[in-house]
């Protein structure tokens, strides 16, 4: 199984969710693919990322992307990251 198939991909109307939770405790390293849909997301976009810890790597690399990440501890084991594509 690819690291797409791990993933739970949601679109409505303006907003993107992607859940990389059960991919990253699969040993999956998503960044690559959830960097590509944020890209890749129209502007206007809500981008909601949920993932199990603080993924730093992936918070700097869509920094470079020139936008802005929101950052919350949901719960234990859940973060959630918001980009608004502008």
């Amino acid at each position: 199984m690819d690291i797409a198939e791990q993933l739970v991909v949601h679109r409505s109307g303006a907003v993107l969710s992607i859940d990389a939770r059960e991919a990253i405790r699969n040993g999956f390293h998503p960044r690559h693919e959830i960097l590509q849909m944020v890209d890749q997301a129209p502007f206007g976009t809500l981008c909601e990322i949920h993932t199990p810890h603080r993924p730093g790597p992936l918070i700097s690399a869509i920094k470079g992307l020139g936008l802005n990440v929101v950052t919350t501890e949901v719960e234990p084991g859940h973060w959630r990251l918001r980009v608004m594509k502008m």
